[in-house]
């Protein structure tokens, strides 16, 4: 049996644990089998097996309800779909390299400039699982200029097809954010670090979009309403994991979310200003249309 149908069968079932309430194993069998992939009650059981001790996914079975659920929370889950999905894809193009295809016939991406930094992704994992502090050297997009920091890494984040590593200055409480495509040097320094911080740090963050947050942030109610168009989009691609819709009629869509205000955030809203507008908080408000108003005068002088 090949990998690429080992992960395919791992994400029918979780797919469907996640999606139905209590499957039975026969259910499950049965919704696998529509797939075109047949699978026996003992290798369902060997899969789930496998999903529990190879990647630690906390998959009980009730005996009330008589089928499984995923007991992790609500932020290690979809993660943890995310890789196996990229897992599967990859898989897929590599089969597909293997067979000497051109891979542009079937699928084009969108265009990737630059992998620098992405070697660092290895060694900051390790050294924020092992609470190692680093020294690295750093030089800004708008600057010649190279800068030694040691710094205390929290959290790896990705954001517009970049990677940066969140932390603290050492001897701070300064949080900061290093891309990891300016990173010139990265090394350990041999001292470890209280990870105290890091749920704080990795709450904050999830509190946003993009990577702009400093302590201390507080999450706000913001209500956004949207032209059909523009509100059925964000229905399909949330713009914020909190995102709820509270409001729907055949003119307007209205959301609601709770996050903080930071500049990644009012820059997707400009992007959608043409089909939607902000009505809460009234400071949000005021300021979405200040930055309007400016990028009209802006189109006026020039």
């Amino acid at each position: 049996m090949s990998y690429q149908s080992k992960i395919k069968r791992y994400l029918q079932i979780l797919q469907l644990i996640e999606k139905s309430k209590f499957p039975t194993s026969s259910e499950m069998i049965s919704k696998i089998g529509e797939s075109g992939i047949k699978v026996s009650d003992r290798q369902l059981k060997r899969d789930i097996e496998s999903l529990r001790g190879e990647f630690g996914l906390d998959i009980h079975y009730s005996t009330t309800h008589k089928g499984y659920y995923i007991g992790n929370d609500d932020f290690t889950f979809p993660y943890f779909l995310k890789l196996m999905e990229f897992s599967q894809n990859i898989e897929l193009l590599t089969s597909y390299l293997k067979e000497g295809s051109d891979i542009s016939e079937i699928i084009e991406f969108e265009e990737y400039h630059s992998f620098k930094g992405l070697g660092f992704i290895h060694d900051i994992a390790f050294c924020i699982k092992n609470g190692s502090e680093v020294n690295l050297i750093y030089k800004r997009f708008n600057s010649e200029l190279e800068k030694e920091y040691k710094f205390q890494p929290f959290l790896l984040r990705e954001y517009l097809k970049r990677w940066y590593v969140i932390g603290l200055l050492s001897g701070t409480s300064d949080i900061r954010t290093f891309g990891l495509d300016r990173i010139i040097e990265l090394n350990e320094t041999g001292k470890k670090f209280k990870k105290k911080g890091a749920n704080k740090i990795a709450a904050l963050f999830r509190n946003i979009i993009g990577i702009t947050a400093g302590l201390p942030d507080i999450p706000q109610y913001i209500e956004l309403c949207c032209l059909p168009y523009q509100g059925n989009l964000l229905k399909t691609l949330p713009l914020h994991q909190s995102q709820k819709v509270v409001q729907e009629t055949a003119e307007m869509i209205t959301l609601e979310y709770r996050m903080v205000v930071n500049f990644e955030l009012k820059q997707r809203l400009l992007l959608m200003s043409t089909q939607s507008w902000v009505t809460k908080p009234e400071s949000l408000r005021l300021e979405m249309q200040q930055m309007l108003a400016e990028a009209q005068n802006l189109y006026k002088d020039h």
